[in-house]
């Protein structure tokens, strides 16, 4: 399915977004000397912070996505009962992580 395939590469993209702005935080750190000049540093922990709120963004469309879908099949009396699904860990192991992400940024 389409909604799918773009699940999966919104949250691939939220990955390396979230490995770069992990790179950047410990590159703008005040204990590290990767960059000189303070108010570049404070620039490097913005933009740190601008890219954790992203991936958050970009983890939380496809987990809400999923769980809507979920929701309506769910509640869907042309749906047979095998096919029903209820929400699972996942969903709750994602919003924890785009909670996480977004109190990152």
């Amino acid at each position: 399915p389409q909604d799918l395939q773009a699940a999966r590469a919104m949250v691939v993209v939220a990955i390396v977004l979230a490995i770069l702005g992990t790179l950047l935080a410990v590159a703008g750190g005040k204990c590290t000397n990767c960059v000189e000049d303070d108010t570049a540093k404070a620039k490097v922990v913005i933009l740190s912070g601008i890219i954790f709120i992203v991936a958050g963004i970009l983890i939380l469309i496809p987990i809400c996505w999923s769980a809507n879908s979920i929701i309506q099949d769910f509640y869907n009396p042309l749906v047979s009962d095998s096919q029903k699904r209820d929400l699972g860990s996942s969903l709750y192991v994602g919003w924890a992580a785009s909670a996480l992400l977004l109190l990152g940024g």
